[in-house]
C-alpha cells in the first residue's frame, strides 16, 4: 500500500467511495492472491473477488472455460468419465447422442466427473458434450487497487468480512450480482446493502 496509515491527508483532494455501508459485521482484512491474466490488470478498491477452485481469487462474474467431450456408444456402456488431464468438469451445459440434444435421460455427478446414461448410447452412436471447467464463488472485497501482471499472480489485502453497499462493487463488465452471489458472500461474512448514490 502506497499510504501510510500515520500521515495526514489531504481532505480536500478525498472523495468518499461509499464502499463500506456499516461496521457491523467489523471490516477484516487479510491477504490474498489474485491469478495472472492474458494482460495486465488495475484492479481497484471494491473490486468483488471470487475464489477459484485452485484457491486465487478472480473478478465476480468470471465465467469457467468451455470444454468438450467425444465418444462413441458401444450400446452397453452407460457411464462415461469427463475427467481431462485431471480436470472435473463442473457442470455439463449440454449432451447430444447422434446429433440430437437430450433434456432427460442422462445424470451428471461432478464430485467424480461421471456422466451415466439411463440407457446405453446404441452401437456407433456418437455422443458430443459440452462442459464447463471451473466454478467461482462470491468470498471477498479488495481493500486497495493493484495490478496484477502476465506473468505471476499478485497479492492483494482484501475484506473477508464486513457490511458493504452492493451498488459500490466492481464487477466483471456486464455481470449482475446474482442471489447465489450474495449468500455465497453471506457465508462468507460479507453483508451487502443498497445505498443510495
Amino acid at each position: 500500500m502506497s499510504t501510510r496509515i500515520d500521515q495526514t491527508i489531504d481532505t480536500s483532494t478525498v472523495q468518499p467511495d461509499n464502499l463500506i455501508a456499516g461496521l457491523a459485521p467489523s471490516p477484516e482484512v487479510y491477504t490474498v492472491t489474485i491469478a495472472k491474466g492474458a494482460e495486465e490488470v488495475t484492479y481497484k478498491r471494491g473490486t468483488a473477488l471470487a475464489k477459484g477452485e485452485d484457491g486465487k481469487m478472480y473478478i465476480l462474474g468470471t465465467a469457467g472455460t468451455a470444454g468438450t467431450f467425444t465418444a462413441t456408444g458401444d450400446g452397453s456402456t452407460v457411464k462415461f468419465s469427463l475427467i481431462d488431464d485431471g480436470v472435473i468438469p463442473a457442470a455439463v451445459t449440454e449432451v447430444k447422442v447422434d446429433g440430437t440434444a437430450l433434456t432427460s435421460g442422462f445424470s451428471y455427478i461432478a464430485a467424480n466427473g461421471d456422466l451415466i446414461f439411463d440407457e446405453a448410447p446404441a452401437n456407433t452412436k456418437s455422443i458430443a458434450v459440452k462442459t464447463v471447467i471451473g466454478t467461482f464463488t462470491a468470498n471477498a472485497v479488495l481493500a486497495a487497487d493493484v495490478t496484477v501482471g502476465t506473468s505471476t499472480d499478485g497479492r492483494a489485502v482484501a475484506y473477508r468480512t464486513g457490511h458493504f453497499n452492493e451498488n459500490a462493487l466492481i464487477v466483471k463488465d456486464s455481470y449482475t450480482i446474482t442471489a447465489d452471489d450474495k449468500e455465497a458472500f453471506r457465508i462468507a461474512g460479507i453483508l451487502l446493502s443498497d445505498a443510495i448514490k
